[in-house]
């Protein structure tokens, strides 16, 4: 199903880079991962500008602020552990990039005629599901309650607005983009339970993996769209 997409060498290098994270991760080794972690938002951009003749230039300008808030994400949350002001600036760089996903998938809503269906269940599951969450954290999140609940809220819009920005029956790229706001969710959701509660085993791993796909399911889901080249041996398989 991904193969064409794995045409580009861009993507081979994303996978390795994200392999040798994870294998810091596991063995808890953070001076090799300052070069690691930030390199894979690197890569991926690249990657898009490698694709640049396919992408729109309004379209192109949110999805390359996405990861370039992603990158600074990725650099301040690596020094949460000294002081508090990091661990805000992270989060402050990560509502960003959702900022440019959300603008990114809702002009693609608009621009995708006829706009597609609004899916209530799934908005009523999402909402369930963030409601909970933010009750489960709220009793130790403390000073960083707001920060939390409005960051929360944004990650929630980016499925919500992914999940509605394309015609699944016959655009799979959107199959891609969901499933990656849903990883970008299940690995921001990992990240708070380690911080505010107890870490799950192998919570870095966890988070790194399913950070790792998120952002490459959003890209390559991206650049698939539209790319009519790729589309094509997409459907084709």
């Amino acid at each position: 199903m991904m193969a064409p997409l794995f045409r580009s060498k861009w993507l081979w290098v994303y996978s390795i880079i994200l392999l040798l994270d994870v294998i810091f991760t596991a063995q808890q080794l953070p001076v090799p991962r300052y070069v690691t972690k930030p390199l894979l938002t690197v890569v991926l951009a690249i990657f898009v500008l490698s694709e640049r003749g396919y992408i729109k230039r309004s379209y192109l300008i949110f999805l390359l602020l996405a990861l370039f808030f992603s990158f600074w994400g990725d650099v301040l949350l690596m020094f949460d552990h000294q002081h508090p002001t990091f661990f805000l600036g992270g989060l402050g760089s990560f509502l960003l990039a959702h900022v440019m996903y959300i603008s990114f998938f809702l002009k693609i809503r608009y621009s995708n005629p006829p706009v597609p269906l609004c899916r209530y269940l799934w908005i009523f599951l999402h909402a369930a599901f963030l409601i909970g969450f933010i009750i489960y954290l709220m009793p130790v999140l403390g000073a960083l309650k707001i920060p939390v609940i409005i960051y929360a809220i944004t990650l929630s819009i980016t499925v919500q607005s992914s999940l509605h920005a394309f015609h699944l029956s016959w655009q799979r790229a959107g199959a891609y983009c969901i499933t990656g706001a849903v990883l970008f969710l299940i690995s921001d959701s990992l990240i708070a339970v380690g911080k505010f509660m107890t870490p799950l085993p192998a919570n870095g791993v966890l988070v790194m993996v399913t950070y790792g796909l998120a952002q490459w399911l959003l890209v390559t889901g991206a650049v698939l769209y539209f790319n009519p080249l790729l589309q094509k041996s997409h459907s084709s398989i």
